[in-house]
């Protein structure tokens, strides 16, 4: 199951994504303070079993804020848990203050999942993804190593969610990609400096293949880096036999 939830505001910053941050860990921490304390106050910081993707209702760029009617978020991720504390902490939720900015919550349910079957997926990003490199540098998908570096994250986020890695070794044809570059920032950043973080992304279609169960929690979970700040969330397109070798009419 995914979650989707609806909020009624008139304007956010540009980097708002941190602000859905602090609504995730307001509403765990309303449904549970020690669940919250486990996610987001141990040391080292743990790799979150879940990610998001934000649409923007009737936007309109400001400078350095957005106008827009709705902000929609949809949470992904496989642990039911996670799942039911954010729903009931959200359910408690009627405004959340980020800022100087209110949202009001308008909406909030449950959405069905596909279930993957097949050792090939079609995906469609939700939200754009992150590759970086050792050195921290992002990939491009037609650069060298962007199949390896995913394929290393995808083995990490399912070994810290389940207790061991890829099951088969992951194959990763990109299809029809383009380049996205987000702005972000946070308390500890903007206290150090202006201006903000700038991650260099890539949104649009993709094919992964191995071993299905793999291929259903990466589906549920995201892919690539900084999926707890809503990158990497994707949809199943199509379920499939093979990997397409080249971009296929229509994705």
């Amino acid at each position: 199951m995914r979650l989707f939830c609806a909020f009624q505001v008139e304007k956010l910053p540009v980097d708002y994504r941190m602000g859905i941050v602090s609504i995730v860990k307001e509403s765990l921490k309303r449904s549970d303070p020690a669940y919250y304390r486990y996610w987001y106050e141990t040391d080292p910081p743990k790799m979150k079993p879940f990610t998001f993707s934000p649409f923007l209702k009737n936007f309109t760029f400001m400078g350095e804020e957005i106008a827009l009617e709705q902000l929609h978020v949809t949470f992904s991720s496989p642990d039911h848990e996670f799942l039911l504390h954010l729903y009931n902490g959200l359910h408690e939720i009627r405004e959340v203050r980020y800022r100087s900015y209110s949202l009001n919550k308008a909406r909030l349910d449950m959405i069905p999942e596909q279930t993957v079957q097949t050792p090939a997926v079609l995906f469609k990003t939700r939200s754009p993804i992150l590759v970086e490199n050792a050195a921290g540098h992002p990939l491009a998908p037609e650069d060298d190593g962007y199949e390896r570096e995913l394929a290393y994250m995808a083995d990490l986020t399912l070994s810290n969610y389940r207790g061991y890695g890829l099951q088969e070794d992951l194959r990763v044809q990109p299809l029809h990609m383009k380049r996205r570059v987000l702005k972000e920032s946070n308390r500890r950043f903007r206290e150090r400096q202006a201006g903000y973080l700038y991650y260099t992304t890539y949104q649009g279609t993709l094919a992964l293949g191995g071993n299905p169960q793999d291929l259903h929690l990466l589906y549920q979970l995201g892919l690539g880096w900084r999926r707890g700040f809503g990158l990497g969330c994707v949809d199943v397109l199509q379920q499939v036999q093979e990997i397409p070798e080249k971009v296929q009419a229509g994705l």
